[in-house]
């Protein structure tokens, strides 16, 4: 894990106002140690649940040339323990609100990467900013998670205020950036690519108005949930 981004241990005395003090600053905020590992094991064996009887439901993103997730929205409807301690938690909740003075909809996505050889797969296509304006999520891998398997990418000092708006891939859709560009950018000091690992459990409170993206996965399989907060 790279130390320029702030990790909180939930083994220690837990502040809310550290997390928010944290995404003020850097827009990003790290937790270990949040959930029980029994909870976790929880979660994951409801996600494969779902994702066994939801086969309708699942969809996978083929853009940009990689992509290729399994991707389920609104899992909080298909599980109980998914709603009451994921969708509903109240931590999560109140930080969103907190940080973006909207109390908004909340929608649980669980997702599924699996790498298969001659295949360039990853989670959210290439480099990207959700909105310019405003997207808050929090996110959590159900997975042991280091750079081969698919983690979280993100650049630092790179939403709209400090860095203005990128050359997009396209006209017609300019969240999103060509390799070329953010190679560009990271010339700039400001501006770090931070692999973000870590065990399942892992907790990722992010405004991704910056820009991001899940890194190419060179091996085994990565489970993770995204609460959306709109």
């Amino acid at each position: 894990m790279d130390d320029l981004l702030k990790m909180i241990d939930c083994h220690n005395k837990l502040s809310a106002q550290s997390i928010l003090d944290a995404l003020n600053v850097d827009g990003i905020c790290i937790l270990k140690n949040y959930f029980h590992q029994e909870q976790i094991s929880i979660f994951e064996k409801e996600v494969d649940r779902i994702f066994i009887e939801k086969l309708d439901e699942i969809d996978i993103l083929d853009k940009e040339g990689c992509s290729k997730d399994k991707r389920i929205f609104g899992a909080q409807k298909y599980s109980n323990f998914i709603n009451q301690n994921f969708n509903n938690n109240e931590l999560f909740k109140f930080i969103s609100y907190s940080y973006t003075g909207r109390v908004g909809e909340r929608k649980t996505l669980i997702n599924l990467l699996e790498h298969e050889d001659g295949k360039i797969k990853n989670s959210g296509a290439g480099w990207h900013r959700d909105n310019h304006d405003c997207q808050f999520k929090v996110i959590m891998y159900l997975t042991d998670v280091d750079t081969s398997l698919g983690n979280f990418q993100w650049i630092t000092n790179s939403n709209k205020i400090r860095i203005g708006y990128p050359t997009p891939r396209t006209t017609s859709y300019n969240t999103r950036y060509s390799d070329e560009v953010i190679k560009a950018l990271l010339i700039n000091p400001h501006c770090d690519l931070v692999d973000i690992t870590g065990p399942a459990g892992t907790i990722i409170f992010v405004d991704t108005t910056f820009i991001h993206r899940g890194k190419i996965i060179e091996q085994g399989i990565r489970k993770a949930m995204t609460q959306y907060f709109f």
